[in-house]
């Protein structure tokens, strides 16, 4: 199993690593150096999962203390909660399962929901999307969920 100092360590090398690139090649080694980067900035959040006990913190929606059966999803218009079947009484006042997000909502106000931030196991991992043909490829290192993709395993922080 790797420790958080092991993913450190190796972190510090990708980093060293790029900086030699630049040196050796200026800009044209920059695919190299990119990757290295990232694979440092991977490093570092799995070093981060790994001393918290492998969670991480993460946005749930609540009614009160109760940890509501619902998931963020992103669509076409943006980010949104989707309500689980089991939240009938929920759905029923809505009218149906999407709800917006944001801690100013007046949506989830008006039905009694906050969010709130709670801790839940976790993984981490490069995410993207594009081809970098039209230069609007976008990579980036993600923190996920690791357990119960509708946060009944998330702990209320």
């Amino acid at each position: 199993m790797t420790t958080a100092q092991q993913l450190r360590t190796t972190a510090a090398a990708h980093e060293a690593e790029a900086v030699a690139s630049f040196e050796r090649c200026d800009t044209d080694g920059f695919l190299s150096q990119w990757a290295h980067r990232m694979s440092a900035e991977l490093d570092l959040a799995k070093a981060e999962i790994i001393e918290n006990g492998g969670k991480s913190v993460f946005v749930g929606l609540y009614q009160g203390d109760r940890r509501v059966m619902a998931k963020q999803i992103t669509t076409k218009f943006g980010t949104s909660w989707l309500l689980h079947e089991s939240e009938e009484a929920l759905i029923a006042v809505r009218g149906k399962p999407f709800l917006p997000t944001g801690p100013n909502s007046r949506v989830l106000a008006s039905l009694g929901l906050s969010e709130r931030n709670e801790e839940a196991t976790a993984y981490a991992h490069i995410s993207g999307s594009g081809t970098g043909l039209s230069g609007c490829a976008t990579a980036f290192v993600a923190t996920r969920r690791a357990g119960d993709k509708w946060g009944q395993d998330a702990v209320l922080i």
